[in-house]
């Protein structure tokens, strides 16, 4: 088998195209690895190309290798072997990432039928696809659009019930601390400027602007407008800064 040929085959059989629609994706980005990226990263463009299903018992079987051994319906005790298995650092956001992709409902919990719901449903049901749909959530995670959804799908994730309308404090620190070090260059003044705060609940309207205000704001706040429509919280977090940045000059 040529080497072309080879490499047509096996796209195909990560991603479940056709041969023309993978020989085209080939000529495009060059590499299996490159094509099976764009091609994970952009599933809505595929959605005739890509109309078989991921085999459910094949998924099922490989959600059996990681499920617990007191619930075998749910993944929490194995999620960090899972998570090892496809590449992902478990201390690092592809760990969330994950759940956001499954849709999950418990927070360190994925369940058997969110899991393969969504992977058949994306087309994947073997481990070397699993690796690669792992990858393209952190390719999306790296793009402004993909990772504030995923940010603001974090919030409902985080919740204790569905009841609730805010997040304990120190749950809200500790998950910060992990999404948002590559996206807010002020996350550890933030994080400071909360330990001294009286422990606020985190309500949704806060923990969505904050991502927004992540993106916008100026490391010295020249952009800053404190008339702007921010949280209290935030403004305060302003304030606080200024008084910081006015002492260094």
């Amino acid at each position: 088998m040529s080497s072309r040929r080879s490499k047509i085959r096996k796209l195909q059989q990560l991603t479940n195209v056709g041969k023309s629609m993978a020989e085209e994706l080939l000529r495009l980005y060059g590499s299996v690895n490159a094509a099976a990226d764009y091609f994970f990263t952009n599933q809505h463009k595929f959605a005739s190309a890509n109309k078989k299903p991921g085999d459910k018992n094949k998924l099922k079987a490989i959600f059996k290798t990681f499920a617990d051994e007191d619930d075998p319906n749910v993944m929490q005790e194995k999620y960090g072997d899972f998570l090892e298995q496809i590449g992902i650092s478990e201390d690092g956001i592809g760990s969330f990432g994950i759940p956001w992709k499954l849709d999950a409902k418990t927070m360190g919990v994925i369940e058997e039928k969110e899991f393969v719901h969504k992977l058949s449903e994306a087309g994947v049901d073997s481990m070397a696809k699993v690796k690669a749909w792992g990858k393209t959530i952190l390719k999306e995670l790296d793009t402004e659009d993909g990772y504030k959804e995923f940010y603001k799908w974090m919030f409902g994730y985080l919740k204790e019930d569905s009841k609730r309308k805010t997040i304990d404090t120190e749950i809200a620190v500790a998950v910060w601390d992990v999404i948002m070090k590559e996206k807010f260059s002020l996350l550890d003044k933030w994080l400071e400027f909360l330990n001294q705060e009286t422990k606020p609940k985190v309500n949704r309207d806060l923990w969505n602007q904050l991502v927004d205000f992540a993106f916008f704001i100026k490391d010295d706040f020249s952009n800053w407008d404190p008339e702007g429509a921010w949280p209290v919280l935030i403004d305060s977090f302003a304030e606080w800064m200024e008084k910081i940045n006015k002492s260094k000059q």
